[in-house]
């Protein structure tokens, strides 16, 4: 055998990148990471607090934890817009179209939430003058109190949830169309934000209870498995596919 036939019969395929993707692909991942690990600490937190009967008589009280729990929020609002502002370069190539989608819906969303942390944060003076008033049932204190609860909830999870469930349909037809991860990865984020979206909305008239801890919360389990497990670490182990180029091998004599 020739050496020109040993080179045509051993090709060898090697991932090439360049330092900026990789750099981005290892962000992406630990954004999806810290996230999580903001959020839902974060809206343990805050539920444990404003879900409590007397809510507006705790939260002055609890002031550093209400403080820290929107904080852990807004750690998580920032951090999924910056998800899809470093995945943006790559997806541009392959469809300019979804990948400003995408990106859009994360601003769109991480606005929606920081709206959320606004009206929780004003629940702390509300708290105040209600204890100063000697905290009276009945009150214009607690309405306005439910009213910026509900805003709260709108924020963090009624409107956003849709917008969670757009976007990442958006985001991963992308990986699924382009092969950018392997099939299941993405099939499964596919499944997970569908189940988002449809859910969310269906949580808008009555049919399921889409809060933390509700009965829709069981809905949310393939989406966190693809953000918190399977997209991460193969980001972080493996990376985006990319179109690979042959390296030639030359035989020695």
């Amino acid at each position: 055998m020739t050496t020109t036939e040993q080179t045509t019969q051993t090709p060898k395929s090697k991932r090439i990148v360049s330092a900026n993707q990789r750099r981005a692909e290892i962000v992406i991942a630990a954004l999806f990471l810290v996230t999580a690990a903001a959020s839902i600490p974060g809206a343990f937190v805050l539920d444990s607090i404003l879900n409590a009967s007397n809510y507006l008589a705790q939260v002055f009280p609890n002031k550093g934890a209400v403080e820290l729990g929107t904080l852990m929020w807004s750690i998580n609002n920032i951090g999924i817009v910056f998800i899809a502002v470093f995945a943006f370069p790559l997806l541009r190539k392959l469809d300019e179209a979804l990948a400003v989608g995408y990106l859009a819906s994360r601003i769109v969303e991480g606005t929606i939430m920081m709206v959320g942390i606004a009206a929780t944060l004003l629940l702390i003076p509300l708290s105040q003058e209600f204890l100063k008033a000697g905290a009276p049932q009945g009150s214009w204190f607690l309405t306005l109190g439910d009213v910026l609860k509900q805003a709260k909830f709108l924020g963090l999870t009624g409107l956003s949830l849709p917008m969670l469930g757009l976007g990442g349909l958006l985001f991963t037809w992308m990986l699924f169309r382009f092969r950018l991860v392997p099939r299941g990865i993405s099939v499964v984020g596919l499944i997970g934000y569908a189940v988002v979206l449809f859910g969310s909305i269906a949580g808008w008239f009555g049919l399921i209870d889409v809060a933390p801890g509700g009965n829709g919360t069981i809905f949310a389990l393939p989406v966190a498995t693809f953000e918190i497990i399977l997209l991460p670490f193969w980001l972080l182990f493996r990376g985006f596919k990319t179109p690979e180029a042959p390296e030639r091998i030359v035989a020695a004599k």
